[in-house]
């Protein structure tokens, strides 16, 4: 899919068919406000256009302050003890832990001054049928001078059936092998595997990776590289 940036509608109203808007008020939904688009910084910001049609892009401006850095990805170490010994008395790692301080930001909009035409879109499930729904947005010094539908699609029932079930069906093969896993990891002799198994193959493995590159060393010799 690759990077893209957000579009919010804040208070402008959209046109729509009839049809979509009659399908959005059956499932007690309203017209998407979340866009996508891939004609602008494609830089994951985001923009939002208020009911006067100013365009403002969300900034994260500096308040002066530090805070301590939380890491978004949370790592279960679950290596075997030999690995973790080797790493390390490899590393030595320091026994001071010390927090790492960056700077604290706040979200700010600010107005934008860019003249642009750009096409935003959503692709968005309402009673579990997907809207597909996009627009062409046409921007002079920050200011929307128009928007118009470009493209507007409902997915059939019989599409919608159709994926609920493979999407049902897929889950539950996950679902079976994660607990073909669950139920080998609660085996009493799981743990003497991984302590024994895993450091074989991991060893193993820098070994074979040690030769090869010394493998590679001695060819360059002989080529008188």
């Amino acid at each position: 899919m690759g990077m893209f940036d957000t579009v919010v509608i804040e208070g402008l109203k959209l046109k729509a068919p009839k049809e979509l808007l009659s399908f959005l008020k059956a499932n007690n939904a309203e017209l998407p406000n979340d866009f996508q688009t891939k004609d602008l910084n494609n830089g994951l910001l985001i923009f939002s256009i208020n009911q006067t049609g100013q365009v403002y892009e969300t900034i994260h401006k500096p308040t002066g302050k530090k805070k301590v850095y939380e890491c978004p990805l949370q790592w279960r170490d679950n290596r075997a003890f030999l690995e973790k010994l080797y790493w390390n008395l490899k590393y030595k790692p320091s026994s001071k832990k010390s927090e790492r301080l960056v700077d604290e930001t706040k979200p700010v909009k600010q107005k934008v001054k860019f003249t642009n035409t750009f096409n935003m879109y959503t692709y968005e499930q309402i009673g579990g049928r997907y809207v597909d729904l996009s627009y062409n947005v046409a921007v002079v010094d920050g200011k929307v001078k128009s928007i118009k539908l470009h493209k507007w699609g409902i997915e059939s029932e019989v599409a919608a059936n159709k994926r609920h079930k493979e999407d049902a069906l897929f889950k539950q093969k996950m679902e079976a092998s994660f607990m073909v896993r669950r139920d080998f990891q609660s085996k009493w002799y799981y743990p003497l595997l991984k302590e024994t198994i895993n450091p074989a193959v991991f060893f193993s493995r820098m070994l074979v990776q040690k030769l090869c590159s010394k493998i590679v060393t001695w060819s360059y010799r002989w080529h008188g590289v």
